[in-house]
């Protein structure tokens, strides 16, 4: 039965789907690659947190009990860096190994006449590096291909609170709000260059990155968007007709971090809302996206809006081109809040920028809180503490495809193999996973030596057969036994 259906689908696909697969991994958070799959499962693979987390904690009177990612960690200069809300304002550390920080008092900012860590103060636009309407930092970015006096790149929400004329934000009347740009030489020092260079985003929680596949910046940020369909799906109820804000995420482009292609408020193109598949009163609260091998990958920070809730945790995207996304499998946290007991309880934000490599190990920056969101209405209400630290995944390891004892098989759609070699990142240590390479009528080409080893970069061995380096296109199906499946390439 197995190997007629499988006929069946190898007649249906033609050579011109052929998808080219080399040394550019390719993940499965999606099924862009897959033409069929029977008894496989895809799952999720949440960070592991540190355990000596938090690793940098609010320490001075100035950081206020909260010293969070909104911000940025990057490996730069032969060091860690991280820039942070401390309590409105831009706190500043490094650290030799991103886990033991240090707050240099640089005295930029002095308060009461000490020195501090802050780099920018909320409400302070006449200290030295002032900005007049800054509220909170996005994030920092390094720019190679800027002046090196402007390598460093800081975008900010900035607000004007008493403003009338033809940016008015409609969903904060009286105001306008939009995104700020800042520069400096080294990441202390900075100028502003805009004030409001986009009025395309309304609030915190806005990221962005360069996409080398586009050569631009890609911002996502905060809108409002409220489909009529999800509140229909989701039914009557008074705290969501009360409470439910639409929050949602907007994209932008630009080629210099400073003239945008939509710059007009509640105009840019919606790429992350709320749907019917989300709990009623769920908000998307913000989108971290960054490229990754053969996809673009989304942190998701969903704000579960239920009056016995009102939490935020991490959610997994994918998107082939940056643009349009998906959220992958059955939506579970990638970054779950923590339990009770613990620093990160009720309140998560990622670090905008793209995860750390170290090793073969990935390290997710993040802030965490133990109170909770508005507007919940109940007592478990927590504490005014916020910290920063980081979750790991193993290199490629985001979600996996995989099958028990009794068997799944994933067949691919046809693929044109750019090397000599296939590799597998797999997990088959207690089981196995066979692959045969099949051509466009269904017919044995290559049997591999099963794979039953745990491994992050397991090069394939033909038992049977075997590939050359060529052009015309073959379909794998891929067994797997009591294994996981993360990532396919060649080279």
């Amino acid at each position: 039965m197995a190997a007629t259906w499988l006929a069946a689908l190898c007649l249906t696909v033609s050579a011109e789907e052929a998808v080219v697969v080399d040394a550019t991994k390719q993940l499965f958070l999606d099924d862009y690659l897959i033409a069929a799959k029977e008894n496989v499962t895809r799952t999720i693979h949440p960070v592991e947190k540190y355990r000596g987390n938090p690793v940098l904690r609010p320490t001075e009177p100035w950081e206020g009990g909260v010293a969070i990612l909104y911000g940025s960690v990057l490996r730069d200069e032969g060091k860690y860096r991280a820039w942070y809300y401390a309590a409105g304002s831009v706190g500043y550390a490094e650290s030799d190994d991103g886990v033991a920080w240090t707050k240099p008092r640089l005295g930029i900012v002095e308060i009461d006449g000490q020195k501090t860590n802050l780099l920018i103060r909320r409400g302070a636009p006449e200290e030295p590096g002032g900005l007049p309407y800054f509220y909170e930092v996005f994030g920092v970015h390094r720019d190679e291909r800027a002046d090196p006096s402007r390598r460093y790149k800081m975008g900010f929400l900035s607000i004007d609170r008493e403003y009338r004329g033809e940016h008015e934000d409609p969903f904060h009347r009286g105001q306008r709000r939009g995104l700020g740009v800042a520069a400096g030489p080294d990441g202390i020092r900075w100028s502003l260059v805009e004030s409001f260079a986009t009025d395309a985003i309304c609030d915190g929680g806005t990221y962005w990155m360069f996409d080398p596949r586009r050569g631009k910046f890609a911002l996502y940020g905060r809108t409002k968007h409220v489909d009529p369909a999800v509140l229909e799906a989701w039914g009557e109820s008074d705290w969501v007709r009360r409470y439910y804000w639409g929050r949602s995420v907007a994209r932008v482009e630009s080629t210099d971090f400073v003239a945008w292609d939509v710059t007009r408020p509640a105009r840019a193109p919606v790429v992350m809302t709320a749907d019917a598949g989300d709990a009623p009163g769920d908000e998307i609260y913000s989108m971290q996206v960054f490229p990754y091998e053969s996809v673009y990958i989304g942190l998701v920070q969903v704000f579960h809006n239920q009056p016995d809730a009102c939490h935020l945790d991490v959610q997994l995207a994918v998107s082939r081109d940056g643009v349009s996304f998906t959220r992958v499998g059955d939506r579970r946290p990638f970054l779950p809040v923590g339990p009770v007991g613990s620093w990160d309880r009720f309140n998560l934000s990622v670090a905008n920028n793209p995860p750390i490599a170290v090793g073969d190990v990935l390290r997710f920056y993040y802030g965490g809180r133990n109170y909770r969101h508005g507007p919940y209405d109940g007592d478990d209400r927590g504490e005014s503490f916020g910290a920063i630290g980081f979750g790991m995944i193993d290199r490629d390891r985001f979600v996996s495809l995989s099958a028990s004892f009794d068997g799944g098989r994933i067949v691919t759609r046809p693929l044109v193999l750019r090397g000599r070699r296939v590799h597998l990142n797999a997990k088959a240590d207690f089981g196995e996973i066979v692959v045969e390479a099949l051509d466009a009528g269904g017919n044995p080409l290559a049997r591999s030596t099963p794979v039953v080893q745990d491994g992050l970069d397991v090069p394939l061995e033909w038992e049977t057969g075997g590939l050359l380096e060529a052009s015309r296109p073959v379909t794998l199906r891929i067994t797997l036994r009591n294994a996981l499946l993360f990532a396919l390439w060649c080279s």
